[in-house]
């Protein structure tokens, strides 16, 4: 039976404003029942998560939290996860070298180019540009602008450009990564670049009604926050599982908050998205001079402990597509590269080019509905990263290249039953048991750790076998006993200063602008 709330009464006059929040119960009729019985006004039926999205009376928030079986999550402000370059950053000029460095203009020149593979983009719309002619596939604008394809804030462009442009407004010069994929637009917010959790909801529900009419393959979600619970308890993170299990590849960006430990953003945290994160190409195809990129998010991931992010790419002054007239085109004319081409910085576009790598791997399949064998493929034949860590780059640098003619590998993943309290310690030695470095989870894989064939990559890293952590715990704020071997926080000296004017206020940094480089 389910019990009734009673919501304390307050007087119209001076009551204060209702909190929207998401409410999950044990079937969506349970979750509208006790929304009602505390005098909420129900705002959207979510019924892929059991959940609704309400607005609840101040006074009756506790009260809910309270009932057993109910999970109230608040409906948070969530902030796109990468900005516009000012020019020429540390000294290079900007660069789209990542198709050579990941090998995906190989693949392109033997017939690999992503086509008939559609990759969706939870973002802030995408301009109709002569580089996406034809492979638009379809959108829905949730920002309530009324138009996906009217970019206004220029970050979803960007990324799409990343993913998929066919180079054609630069004489070839900037090309996506996998040019003949096609694209959808799930536009979730407009000029300012903010949306919030319950628009990601109904994004990612939209995905999941039209995933099959679509062919969506892949969904790539640039966006994040702060996680504010257990991945088993965040209804986000319930919608990306819900994608990943529905057939959907997930890609999401790790986030713009490193180099810290415990800084990886939600949905970014899931177990089974394959998070990314940002390397600096240093503008060269080759990868012997790659270094991590200082704001990249680091795991573990809070406060459950995880193993992320799960690799890394280029994301440091990348080019693509600008969206004239957009929020980021006025406001940084000098990120302008020509006419139709723009530079910016941050994990999202990391997780677009991963995207379009994803889409690549897909069209080797043959398949559009295949997570598990696709982050199989980009884990097992990722390069060793710039500084090997895999709470910092994952199982190394994308290869998109050797995902699509090497060992065949799958992955079988599982997620952890219970949700981690916030602040609790837990073992990274248990975590390791769950994440994708525990080899009995794979398959095509050999006793030493090695591809079972003869040819292909290697598989890089299974000497972290997670024994070197026992006895290691992560409460979610500190290191408790592990040493940094000397890596000096990758590369990023500390000067004594302490980020001077800036504050975390949960979302993302106030201003944003890291003592005036605007991210890069």
């Amino acid at each position: 039976s389910l019990p009734v709330a009673r919501a304390a009464s307050a007087s119209s006059a001076g009551s204060p404003a209702p909190t929207k929040v998401i409410v999950t119960a044990s079937s969506l009729g349970v979750a509208n029942q006790v929304a009602a019985s505390v005098g909420a006004t129900v705002v959207t039926n979510l019924s892929y998560l059991d959940a609704v999205v309400a607005d609840v009376p101040a006074t009756a928030t506790t009260t809910l939290n309270r009932l057993p079986g109910v999970t109230v999550t608040p409906d948070v402000a969530i902030s796109v996860n990468g900005v516009a370059s000012t020019g020429a950053a540390g000294g290079r000029a900007p660069a789209a070298d990542f198709p050579e460095s990941t090998g995906a203009d190989r693949l392109v020149a033997q017939g690999t180019t992503g086509s008939g593979v559609n990759v969706a983009v939870l973002d802030t719309g995408i301009d109709p540009l002569p580089d996406f002619s034809g492979r638009l596939v379809d959108g829905v604008d949730l920002s309530g602008e009324g138009n996906p394809f009217q970019d206004s804030y220029g970050h979803g462009t960007f990324v799409a450009g990343l993913i998929a442009g066919d180079g054609v407004s630069s004489g070839g010069k900037y090309i996506g990564e996998a040019p003949g994929a096609g694209l959808v637009s799930v536009k979730v917010a407009g000029p300012s670049g903010s949306t919030d959790v319950a628009t990601l909801l109904a994004g990612i529900g939209w995905v999941l009604q039209h995933r099959i009419a679509d062919r969506i393959g892949v969904l790539n979600i640039s966006l994040g926050a702060r996680p504010w619970t257990s991945t088993q308890l965040n209804p986000l993170d319930r919608a990306v599982e819900a994608a990943w299990q529905s057939g959907v590849t997930v890609v999401t960006s790790a986030g713009n908050a490193g180099p810290f430990n415990g800084t990886i953003l939600t949905p970014g945290d899931d177990p089974l998205a394959i998070t990314v994160g940002a390397i600096d190409d240093q503008g060269t195809p080759t990868t012997s001079d790659d270094t991590m990129a200082a704001f990249s998010s680091v795991g573990p991931t809070s406060p459950d402990g995880g193993i992320k992010p799960d690799l890394v790419a280029s994301g440091r002054s990348v080019v693509s597509l600008r969206a004239p007239g957009s929020t980021i085109d006025t406001g940084f004319p000098s990120a302008r590269i020509d006419t139709s081409n723009f530079v910016g910085s941050g994990t999202s576009f990391s997780a677009g080019v991963t995207s379009g790598a994803a889409a690549l791997v897909l069209q080797s399949l043959g398949t559009p509905w295949a997570p598990n064998a696709v982050k199989a493929r980009l884990l097992g034949s990722a390069r060793p990263g710039p500084v090997g860590n895999p709470f910092v780059d994952g199982h190394g640098s994308l290869d998109a290249y050797d995902a699509v003619v090497g060992p065949k590998l799958t992955l079988n993943q599982s997620v952890p039953v219970l949700p981690t309290s916030p602040g609790a310690t837990v073992s990274l030695a248990e975590r390791w048991t769950l994440s994708t470095w525990n080899a009995h989870l794979w398959t095509g894989l050999d006793g030493n750790g090695s591809t079972a064939t003869s040819t292909g990559p290697t598989w890089n890293g299974l000497e972290w076998n997670g024994l070197e952590w026992n006895g290691l715990e992560w409460n979610g704020s500190v290191w408790n006993g592990l040493e940094w071997n000397g890596l000096e926080w990758n590369g990023l000296e500390w000067n004594g200063s302490a980020w001077n004017g800036l504050e975390w206020n949960g979302l993302e940094w106030n201003g944003l602008e890291w003592n005036g480089l605007a991210w890069s």
